[in-house]
């Protein structure tokens, strides 16, 4: 071959490669543009973060070691880790690494399906699709990293293998056999749901070539290397699990795992497949159209994208693999390729049906099953297409605006999120300056929210806190006001009592309670500390620190200082990286009217303001999911931001169920300390008449109160959703 052309060549497939990267680089880019680098870490990420604090940055697991209960993922550390130390004193290189983990995702996948029918088209939306699957609802949050690097690794692993069955060399074909081979190992020693794409390379190579017939020595050897990869995890599992008690097998109950998958195996149908194939294209339709304040952005993001799909079209024409590319993917090829999608999409669920927590939820069940459902929906498209161009265009558009849709507002709620910790944290942190170390940090949360899964549950106040200060610091409690609950739950979910006196504070667990066929959990020894054993950090109700005398040099420091704490507040805390787009979402501007139901789309949790409830609870199947919260004492309140109109008010809600019927005669609701006469409906639901005057602009109280059954786990009722509206616009 000449240079000339290697030249062509080489220009070819560069246009090639680009057209491939660019629509995934800029779904990355839209969706990061409104919200900047605001978000931080929720849950897991403090976790990590605070265990670097005290043990160094680690990257893997070990028996001894600070995380041995994950040692079957003993690469798991390694994308916090590295994230962390990208960036130790702020949450960037969390964004750089995620961002450049979706791009790598984004672009394997376009090439697979590129390299499975030949067509461009194909390669484009399946990039695209793969990054704007709305069934899962934890790819951008920060939790998710060592998943997103994960299949990231292994989508690129599968791109490796096929090019070792490309090559027409023998070395270089078994180079990237072991090179293929080692990525798709450590793609599964940091989260092993990775082998269910051990298909993939495979699947795309039956999709252009049908069964296999006539390989080579040197191709049969590849395909051996790449299936060592989970034979080598499978050796190393069988090792480690005889030595620890595994996360995984707390949470699927070790042998009765596989009992309880056999006996739910429908669920993968009727809540996998629904959901990853219709249930999440339904809720970001949704999304769209019921969370959106403007749609101008939204509007204007995937008119750019589409455009960028089309440019990406023209640049990818170049078929770097000319003489095995068919001119045009044929209908056979495609509904193979919807035969490997389907199949792909359910081996990606098929992990989670061992533990009912996780079917329970959306969060990383469907990360897996992303890939197969994008390449099944890739078919669908191009087989409408074929009937009729522009019902395939249709339909692919329609797609990616409701795509984007969905992913824009789940970064925002998870922004919004951090936003509500970021606040905390800060009047917090204001109030503490370590001097002590031995002392116990006690918050006074007027906010009322603090101790959900979402906000510093349990032990997170005390991994935040190691991470912000650099160095192991002690634990920590939250006392909610004015209910002075203290988030610190009984194994029924219920929080207990905090008090003060004057000799301290004292921490006592919930009351005695048992249920049907539940032996009856007694409480726990109150836990009393005296007041110079601890540090107190007020938070008032609009969170704003109640700043304890004493301390201004210490705030000074805070604003001015180069020490570890002093970085990390102004870098995470005070001065995070905003996005460039305005506000967009209903849930920002102030409203007239009020509804809460703990989540309105799957695994999107709403903290709320109050006290006396439960985590949300989420129940049903196929392509509808409802959040309810049982209600865990006398009295539960939630505090109602309003901007009232005039005239009087309704209020309504539904009680899905209550622990007896006594607590349905017994409920009683106040607004702002007025009492309200309910009336009820047969099936729970209630409404009531706030007369005029009563609701404030800002913050209200509205409380519901019953006495709990200590004979049913100490709840009394379980509410789906309640409302404030102005009469005058109430159905």
């Amino acid at each position: 071959m000449s240079s000339a052309d290697l030249t062509h060549s080489s220009a070819k497939r560069a246009r090639f490669t680009s057209g491939m990267l660019l629509p995934p680089l800029v779904v990355v880019i839209l969706l990061w543009l409104p919200f900047g680098f605001a978000m931080t870490g929720l849950i897991e990420e403090w976790d990590l973060l605070g265990l670097f604090a005290v043990h160094g940055t680690f990257f893997y697991t070990h028996l001894d070691g600070p995380l041995a209960p994950h040692a079957l993922r003993p690469l798991m550390p390694f994308s916090f880790a590295l994230a962390h130390t990208l960036s130790p004193d702020s949450f960037v290189g969390w964004h750089v690494l995620t961002m450049a983990a979706l791009v790598l995702k984004g672009v394997a996948m376009s090439w697979l399906a590129w390299r499975a029918t030949g067509s461009r088209a194909a390669g484009v939306l399946a990039g695209v699709l793969t990054l704007l699957y709305p069934a899962d609802t934890m790819q951008l949050s920060f939790r998710s990293i060592h998943i997103n690097v994960s299949g990231a690794v292994a989508l690129c692993a599968s791109v490796v293998a096929l090019h070792a069955f490309d090559s027409a060399r023998r070395a270089a074909s078994i180079a990237l056999g072991l090179a293929a081979a080692g990525l798709f190992l450590s793609a599964g020693l940091m989260y092993e749901a990775s082998f269910t794409l051990l298909a993939m390379p495979l699947a795309v190579l039956f999709v252009r070539h049908g069964l296999p017939r006539g390989w080579t020595a040197k191709q049969w050897v590849v395909a051996g290397l790449w299936l060592a990869a989970p034979l080598v995890y499978g050796a190393y599992a069988l090792w480690i699990s005889a030595r620890i008690s595994s996360y995984q097998g707390a949470v699927t109950g070790q042998g009765s795992a596989l009992r309880y998958a056999l006996s739910i195996w429908p669920d993968l149908f009727n809540i996998g497949a629904v959901r990853a194939l219709a249930g999440g294209w339904l809720d970001a339709a949704r999304m769209t159209a019921r969370t959106f304040a403007s749609h101008v952005y939204l509007g204007a993001a995937a008119l750019g994208l589409i455009a960028v799909c089309l440019v990406a079209l023209g640049r990818g024409r170049a078929d770097p693999l000319a003489a095995d590319a068919a001119p045009r993917s044929s209908t056979g090829m495609l509904l193979k390729l919807l035969f490997v999608g389907l199949v792909s999409m359910l081996m990606g669920y098929l992990p989670y049906i061992t533990s009912a927590v996780h079917m329970a939820i959306s969060q990383r069940t469907y990360l897996w099953a992303t890939p197969g459902a994008a390449l099944a929906w890739v078919s669908i498209l191009l087989l409408l297409a074929r009937i009729a161009q522009p019902l395939g265009a249709a339909a692919a558009a329609v797609l990616i605006i409701i795509g984007l849709g969905a992913q824009l507002f789940q970064f925002h709620h998870y922004v919004e999120l951090s936003e509500r910790q970021r606040s905390l944290l800060r009047a917090i942190v204001e109030n503490v300056d370590g001097s002590a170390p031995d002392k116990k940090v006690l918050v006074l949360d007027g906010t009322s929210q603090m101790g959900h899964t979402w906000m510093f549950h349990e032990e997170e106040l005390r991994f935040m806190l190691s991470y912000l200060f650099g160095r192991a610091m002690g634990s920590a409690e939250v006392c909610r006001l004015p209910s002075m609950e203290w988030q610190r739950r009984d194994s029924f979910g219920r929080p207990g009592r905090c008090s003060e006196d004057p000799q301290g504070w004292a921490f006592t667990s919930a009351l005695a309670a048992g249920g049907p066929g539940t032996a009856v959990v007694e409480p726990k020894r109150p836990i009393r500390h005296a007041g110079a054993q601890l540090v107190l950090a007020p938070i008032a109700a609009n969170g704003s620190p109640v700043l304890q005398p004493g301390l201004e040099a210490h705030r000074e420091r805070l604003r001015h200082g180069q020490d570890t704490l002093a970085r990390r507040y102004r870098a995470v805390l005070s001065n995070p990286t905003r996005g460039w787009i305005a506000p967009m979402f209903k849930d920002q501007f102030p409203s007239d009217s009020f509804r809460f139901d703990f989540g309105d789309w799957w695994s999107l949790e709403v903290v709320p303001h109050g006290s006396g409830w439960r985590e949300a609870e989420w129940t049903g199947k196929g392509l509808r999911h409802a959040s309810r919260s049982w209600v865990t004492s006398d009295s539960a309140s939630l505090y109602v931001p309003l901007k009232p109109a005039e005239g009087p008010y309704v209020l309504k809600g539904w009680f899905y169920t209550f622990a007896n019927g006594a607590v349905r005669e017994a409920m009683r609701a106040h607004v702002n300390g007025r009492a309200l006469a309910l009336g009820w409906t047969p099936d729970g639901h209630f409404a009531a008449i706030v007369p005029p005057g009563v609701l404030t602009a800002g913050r209200n109280e509205l409380v519901l109160s019953a006495p709990t059954d200590p004979a049913y786990f100490g709840l009394s009722a379980s509410i789906d959703w309640v409302s404030l509206e102005p009469l005058s616009t109430s159905p």
